[in-house]
């Protein structure tokens, strides 16, 4: 039996939602509107994903991202690119990450 590693974000994921986009569509971030989980504490997890174009052939970069919507920072739970930092970070001045931590600290904010 052969078993495949599987992403939250792309194995579950049914209603993606475009929150940003930069240079002219090159960049653009997709939330999952269907995988956003409250965990209390102005924390919400969302999955995500990040496609850039500037290099020629789109680039998907899968995430699981916690955002801590008090403190304005995130970490990355799970992800498909490249090994980075999963301690928190200020989600500022990275402005596609930011609209993602906007557009599901809003819906948390309406749904508690």
């Amino acid at each position: 039996m052969l078993i495949l590693p599987v992403y939250p974000t792309s194995a579950l994921a049914t209603t993606w939602y475009p929150v940003a986009e930069t240079s002219q569509g090159q960049q653009q971030q997709f939330v999952d509107l269907d995988s956003v989980e409250f965990w209390g504490q102005g924390h919400v997890r969302v999955g995500s994903y990040y496609v850039d174009r500037r290099s020629g052939a789109p680039q998907r970069t899968d995430y699981l991202t916690e955002y801590d919507c008090d403190r304005r920072r995130f970490r990355d739970v799970e992800f498909s690119g490249p090994v980075g930092s999963r301690g928190w970070m200020p989600v500022d001045p990275d402005p596609l990450n930011s609209a993602a931590m906007e557009y599901v600290c809003a819906i948390a904010g309406s749904g508690q």
